[in-house]
């Protein structure tokens, strides 16, 4: 009896050494695997002046392995943050970097990190696939189909998410849409409606990334008629008269590819009464917000002959008239190229009217511009002022030699872009040989 109580005791005594024994080794597997982590994470938190470790050391090491596997939800709130953030620090380094993250499994374990209870752990999370999608906008729709959009849009209709963990999303999502690709990203209904909701926060720094994520976007046919079906138009146009600049420089840029459509999606948004709202912002005191409004008309003129007249009939000549006599080089150009554009018809009223307001003076001062684009046009349009009409030829011709762009024009005859020489050619011979008849 007193013999097997020994033996049930010792028996007892070795399961506890045993269990000891395990408990232990599993403490030193824990230690060595947070040791490892930690390692990754020293040798990625990089100060501006170190260089990223290149892709053959970090495969060598299995650093990047190291850190996916340490934002698994089996490891401490303070690893997972670190180990997100080294691994926007690698991502950083190119595409291929970045690349190498998403293939080890890090994209639905940083989407999963979005709605950890620890501020700083989600917060790494969403700054960590900003970066992949920063330096790896190929990422898009391989991103997307781990479940990005639906988590952004449950976290952006959750009335507790912060506003710094909106604004951190948002700017993901500006990331998100810029892609090499031609085609639409996958779950584009989500992203409209996401942008839908973003784009009437309060939050300017919200709203300017909303913005900007629509003009990402706004890139071929198939995806202006999209913006164009959806509810994001009209609010964009409201936002032009927003308080901030920099939102309202977001929502010209964004309205801006949008008009790069063709002629019937220009008109649609044209429709939504955008004119009248850019009128104030052409005499803004942003020089860059006035050029922006400058490429936006331009594209509007490019569309059709009743556009072209939408806005003569706006109000809108005068002030791009304003900001060809600008100083800023880049005003001068824009609205010497919408003006161009808006000449295109060769309409005798307002090319007289161009005449009058002095536009000939400067448009041969931009012709010394090394830009092939504003040479060209210009080129086009004094050509079309000096045929249209034999009264406006002794002025025009008078204007061009006073104004000392003649010589240049003759040095434009030999230039290697064959159309703007052959517009040159065109214009010395018919209006600047000495024995060369003026056209009827």
């Amino acid at each position: 009896m007193h013999k097997r109580k020994r033996r049930f005791l010792k028996k007892g005594e070795n399961l506890m050494m045993l269990r000891a024994i395990r408990l232990e080794k599993a403490k030193k597997a824990e230690q060595q695997k947070e040791l490892t982590i930690f390692n990754a994470i020293t040798k990625c938190k990089l100060t501006s002046s170190e260089v990223i470790p290149g892709v053959n050391e970090l495969l060598q090491n299995n650093t990047i392995g190291n850190l996916v596997e340490s934002l698994g939800r089996g490891n401490k709130n303070k690893i997972r943050a670190e180990a997100a953030d080294a691994l926007a620090h690698i991502a950083s380094g190119s595409a291929e970097h970045s690349n190498l993250i998403a293939k080890a499994g890090a994209v639905p374990r940083l989407i999963r990190l979005f709605q950890s209870s620890d501020p700083e752990v989600s917060e790494k999370g969403v700054l960590s696939l900003g970066n992949l999608l920063h330096f790896a906008p190929n990422l898009r729709d391989f991103i997307i189909s781990h479940g990005f959009v639906e988590k952004l849009l449950a976290i952006i209709q959750d009335t507790n998410t912060s506003t710094l963990m909106l604004s951190h999303l948002t700017w993901v999502l500006r990331k998100l849409c810029i892609s090499p690709q031609p085609s639409p990203p996958d779950d584009i209904a989500g992203i409209l409606q996401a942008l839908n909701i973003l784009l009437y926060k309060p939050e300017a720094k919200i709203l300017e990334d909303s913005l900007m994520a629509v003009r990402n976007l706004a890139h071929g046919s198939e995806m202006i008629q999209m913006l164009l079906g959806s509810e994001v138009v009209p609010r964009i146009i409201y936002l032009l008269e927003h308080d901030d600049a920099m939102v309202q420089k977001a929502a010209v840029q964004a309205l801006r590819n949008i008009a790069s459509g063709s002629a019937e999606q220009i008109q649609e948004l044209l429709n939504h009464k955008l004119l009248p709202h850019i009128s104030a912002l052409m005499s803004h005191t942003d020089a860059d917000i006035r050029c922006q409004v400058l490429w936006l008309l331009l594209n509007v003129a490019d569309g059709n002959h009743c556009q072209r007249q939408a806005i003569m009939n706006s109000g809108l000549l005068p002030k791009i008239l304003e900001n060809l006599k600008a100083e800023a080089i880049q005003l001068k150009t824009a609205a010497a190229l919408t003006i161009s554009m808006l000449a295109i018809d060769k309409d005798r009223n307002l090319l007289c009217y161009l005449m009058r307001q002095g536009v000939i003076p400067e448009f041969c001062n931009l012709l010394f511009y090394e830009d092939t684009e504003v040479i060209c046009n210009l080129l086009h349009v004094l050509s079309t002022m000096l045929d249209v009409d034999p009264s406006f030829t002794a002025e025009v011709t008078g204007i061009i030699e006073w104004s000392g762009a003649l010589n240049n024009i003759k040095m434009l005859q030999s230039n290697e872009n064959e159309e703007i020489s052959l517009v040159a050619r065109k214009i010395i011979s018919n209006y600047f040989s000495g024995n060369a008849a003026h056209p009827n």
